[in-house]
């Protein structure tokens, strides 16, 4: 495996959130004021959902309830101008109206359960990532734990190992959803490193692109370049297992709403 130079810090733009965000008053606030027509639908679903979590009281309890309204409102979608495309160009540019929807997601997911394992989306036409390259999306990026009950589609895809993917079973309420309820959820600003590229000999058109979630933003420079570390070479091993373990995918198809795409912008050197 051949890795290029590749930028750190540096290289990405500043992202409006990261991992671990926790929402103001304010912005919960001007969010109960965008989201006022879908706030009592959705927040009934999500009262009940607070009722299981008993250690949250009073004001803790009213920041949680507006931000899992947030995320709830994210993953149900919508057709008005709370849609998903609006809110992600929020997260993108870091400003808008939607600015105060997009804080309260960001802090709604860190309120749900981490996933630990292996992940896999789909992967569009874009052009592939040198191995070594970091990625970063500035909003949430969905994925579909490896080996679930239902096998995932084939063609180009992502594998991810994930350690704060959030698991979002619970913001669904047993209704039909456009997504499958075992979707993991990264926060905005999840880094990501590409570990490798395989190529599947039955379809060399297909990559599966390897990634390994970072807990922060390495500091290599972007001259100095950088070279598999042991973390690394762990992860790729457990990606490895995971792949050998897992059902074969079926054919190439439509994945699940919001989990396919590109991950993130390419970070390497001469960019």
């Amino acid at each position: 495996m051949t890795w290029g130079a590749v930028r750190g810090a540096e290289a990405f733009a500043p992202a409006a959130f990261l991992p671990g965000y926790s929402s103001t008053e304010e912005e919960r606030a001007v969010f109960r004021t965008l989201a006022e027509a879908e706030w009592e639908r959705d927040g009934a679903a999500v009262a009940r959902m607070l009722m299981r979590m008993p250690a949250l009281r009073g004001r803790e309890q009213e920041a949680a309830r507006a931000d899992l309204i947030a995320l709830r409102l994210y993953l149900r979608g919508t057709d008005g101008p709370l849609n998903s495309a609006a809110l992600h160009r929020a997260f993108e540019t870091g400003e808008g109206r939607l600015l105060p929807y997009a804080a309260c997601v960001a802090s709604g997911l860190r309120r749900m359960p981490a996933f630990r394992g292996a992940v896999v989306r789909g992967a569009g036409p874009e052009e592939t990532p040198a191995a070594g390259s970091l990625l970063r999306d500035a909003g949430p990026l969905s994925a579909l734990p490896l080996g679930g009950d239902d096998p995932v589609p084939g063609g180009a895809r992502h594998v991810i190992w994930s350690v704060t993917g959030r698991r979002v079973r619970q913001m669904f309420d047993g209704a039909a959803h456009a997504t499958r309820t075992d979707e993991v959820v990264f926060p905005p600003g999840t880094v990501f490193r590409v570990l490798d590229i395989r190529q599947e000999s039955a379809s060399p058109a297909s990559p599966l692109i390897l990634l390994r979630e970072l807990p922060g933003i390495p500091a290599e420079s972007a001259t100095g370049g950088a070279q598999p570390d042991a973390q690394d070479n762990a992860v790729l091993e457990r990606l490895e297992a995971s792949l050998d373990g897992s059902p074969a995918a079926g054919a190439p198809g439509p994945w699940p709403e919001r989990c396919s795409g590109p991950v993130g912008s390419h970070r390497t050197d001469g960019e």
